[in-house]
């Protein structure tokens, strides 16, 4: 097919042309692969969604527009899953009128993330993996210690947040000791430096609560608190943790692993130690119950004294003392009787064991097991003679046999064995032998050398 210009002058007096719908749909087909035939797009994805045939559809946006972006499943790959919306990336690809909807796609081949929008996809892949692990689960967090004597601080010495933090924390709690454990908060390793500084304070093991922050910063200055080790360590703090990493706006990996997030350093120093005034109110409160609570406890211990008093016990203890008296020999008397009772049951069946003893004394059972082993030992002699005669008769049979199958018994009937010339192989076959052949006899007591002279064939089976 041809491709035509997409606009056509005509003359003045001429009719103008009408265009098909299709023709103009393929005319911005033919000048965008005439004009973009590759090209690279940067911009920001919004509108990010999965097909339920597996591709993917998104928009890129900047200041002035939008542009449609589809990425086929045969393109999709692993790495894009760390893609989301807001990520800032650029698109490799061809430009698309798709005519059947009227629309202007790119097609991607590829996209990748670029500069902070590469950390925002790092961020949200560690996040999706973390959170799987269940390291952000909200059953996980502990609440923060009412009272605490002692707060560790595990951030940068020089920096302005924790000049912040000691200078609210003496002003609120002058009673709260303060520790602070060094570690860099910005630049390559440091997340390793903040996780061995949680790690350090959980080994020293006096302090009732940590702070793990800094003060704020772009995504770059803040991404150490985004890193794994200094997420993991925080994660596995025997301590309750608070994170106060830069400002209320910036969210870090820190903060959802931590017990709980404060918005600035500032506010972190406020929630882990109560002011003194909060706690000098507390203290008051519990002397005023404290106080009721005694004055309760008094009344109503006066209240059961006074019944005490009135009861007739009280009135009258000696007939109280008679009374028990009487009850101690009512008791006496039918512990007399009981014992009794047991004490001749226990006799009768005394007796009978000590019949039962003397039938089965020592003596005469020792005397009938000396019996049984005399007799038991007569029966082994018995045997083992028996079993010794039926060997030896095996044995001598066994002999016998044996001195059948011996060579030297077949030697000394007046046999004898025919060697090579150098005694090593027998000669099976006379017919094998050549005159003046070496060879070797030997007899029952004695071996001879000789060499063969003639050799006269026998008749054999085989031969007839």
């Amino acid at each position: 097919m041809s491709r035509r210009p997409f606009i056509t002058r005509f003359d003045a007096g001429e009719a103008p042309r009408v265009y098909t719908v299709t023709e103009i749909a393929r005319a911005l087909q033919y000048s965008l692969a005439d004009q973009f035939p590759y090209i690279t797009v940067q911009g920001e994805i919004t509108g990010w969604k999965y097909a339920p045939d597996s591709h993917v559809y998104f928009e890129l946006k900047d200041a002035g527009a939008k542009l449609r972006v589809a990425l086929f499943k045969s393109r999709v790959r692993v790495s894009h899953r760390s893609l989301a919306n807001g990520t800032l990336v650029q698109v490799e690809g061809a430009l698309e009128f798709y005519d059947k909807g009227g629309s202007l796609s790119l097609v991607a081949e590829k996209v990748s993330p670029v500069g902070s929008g590469a950390l925002q996809a790092k961020f949200e892949a560690l996040k999706r993996a973390l959170e799987a692990e269940g390291l952000f689960r909200p059953e996980r967090k502990r609440p923060l210690p009412a009272y605490p004597t002692r707060v560790a601080i595990v951030t940068s010495p020089s920096g302005a947040a924790v000049r912040d933090m000691i200078r609210i924390l003496r002003q609120r709690a002058p009673f709260v000791r303060v520790t602070v454990a060094p570690a860099a908060v910005q630049g390559p390793g440091a997340s390793l430096d903040i996780a061995a500084s949680v790690r350090l304070v959980n080994e020293w093991g006096r302090a009732d609560v940590m702070i793990v922050g800094r003060g704020g910063g772009s995504l770059e200055d803040l991404w150490a608190f985004n890193e794994e080790p200094a997420v993991r360590a925080i994660a596995e703090s025997g301590i309750p943790v608070v994170s106060a990493v830069g400002h209320e706006t910036d969210v870090t990996l820190v903060d959802l692993a931590a017990d709980v997030r404060a918005a600035t350093p500032s506010h972190a120093a406020q929630l882990v130690a109560p002011s003194k005034d909060e706690v000098r109110g507390a203290l008051e409160s519990l002397s005023k119950h404290a106080r009721e609570r005694l004055r309760r406890e008094i009344g109503q211990r006066a209240t059961l004294l006074a019944g005490i008093r009135s009861h007739h016990a009280i009135r009258e203890p000696l007939r109280r003392v008679h009374d028990g008296l009487r009850e101690v020999d009512d008791q006496r008397e039918c512990l007399v009787r009981g014992l009794s009772g047991w004490v001749f049951h226990r006799r009768r069946r005394l007796e009978g064991i000590e019949g039962i003893l003397r039938a089965h004394s020592p003596a005469r059972s020792l005397e009938r097991t000396r019996e049984r082993v005399h007799a038991l030992g007569h029966r082994a002699e018995r045997c083992a003679l028996e079993r010794v005669t039926r060997e030896r008769a095996l044995a001598m049979r066994e002999r016998r046999l044996l001195e059948s199958f011996d060579y030297h018994g077949v030697l000394r009937r007046g046999y004898a064995l025919v060697w090579n010339g150098d005694g090593e192989k027998l000669v099976p076959r006379g017919g094998a032998l050549q005159p003046e052949d070496r060879i070797e006899i030997q007899f029952a007591d004695a071996r001879a050398d000789a060499s063969v002279v003639r050799v006269r064939p026998e008749g054999t089976e085989e031969g007839s």
